[in-house]
């Protein structure tokens, strides 16, 4: 593993030396270890099961030992507050770090559980193209000018075949802490299916990973459950800016975009 410092670390963080330095590459190789051998074995159960249904409890298992080898504190609030299994929804969560996944899988319900929805943007995600279907990811087209009509309809096929969903509404995520602006799709495919969205914060995740850095760093995670939003199907404006103002109060970052929505 190469332990040299990350460009981006320098303007947030101060560079370790000496026996501080050491530490903090050897955790970090005794991360990416574990995080192998957890792939490996529990990955190779979940694609050989193929089905959502039997395989979010084997990731839920994976993901939650995963975290207790890294000595990394797991607490899930207001759990209760989710719809009942019953009832599809989509859960809009802010999005920090590629640890966010492994972070959520491990904290929420495997039954009925999520599928993810992310965007087809990064290599690995052609590697790990079987796991991702055994678990039943949703994998939006590129953003481009004539993209959001076609993966709003993904999204709302999605909800149909597979159930419950978490939507980063970010569309992504940068260095810098901050709440970015929120794209529209899951809020029109909300009002369209005349289902709720579920407003949650997750914490710790760019602490322990931080976007272009490769050095984790032991952290406690948080996840917070919040209001439950009914998007109206004139106009989905006002929905996206309460969904916005509560995961600002439920994450504690800044906000990065104000009020503008797109």
């Amino acid at each position: 593993m190469n332990c040299a410092a990350d460009r981006d670390r320098a303007t947030t963080l101060p560079r370790q030396r000496g026996p501080g330095r050491l530490a903090a590459c050897l955790y970090g190789a005794y991360a990416w270890a574990a995080f192998a051998l957890i792939l490996l074995a529990f990955g190779t159960a979940i694609v050989a099961l193929r089905r959502p249904a039997r395989s979010r409890p084997v990731a839920r298992a994976g993901c939650r030992l995963l975290f207790r080898l890294l000595g990394m504190p797991l607490s899930a609030h207001g759990l209760d507050r989710l719809p009942p299994a019953s009832q599809r929804h989509l859960l809009l969560v802010n999005h920090s770090s590629f640890l966010d996944g492994l972070a959520l899988m491990a904290m929420l319900p495997a039954r009925p559980g999520y599928a993810f929805v992310v965007r087809q943007q990064f290599r690995i995600q052609s590697v790990l193209c079987p796991l991702l279907h055994a678990l039943g990811t949703v994998v939006l087209a590129p953003s481009s000018a004539g993209s959001h009509a076609g993966n709003a309809a993904r999204i709302a096929h999605a909800l149909r075949r597979r159930g419950n969903l978490i939507v980063f509404p970010e569309a992504g995520f940068v260095p810098e802490p901050g709440l970015r602006r929120f794209h529209s799709g899951a809020f029109v495919t909300a009002a369209q299916a005349g289902c709720p969205l579920v407003v949650a914060g997750l914490r710790g995740a760019r602490e322990v990973l931080r976007p272009r850095g490769w050095l984790p760093r032991r952290a406690a995670l948080t996840l917070e459950i919040g209001p439950m939003l009914q998007p109206g199907r004139e106009d989905i404006g006002p929905s996206m800016r309460t969904a916005r103002q509560a995961m600002l109060a439920l994450t504690g970052e800044p906000d990065m975009a104000g009020q503008t929505q797109r």
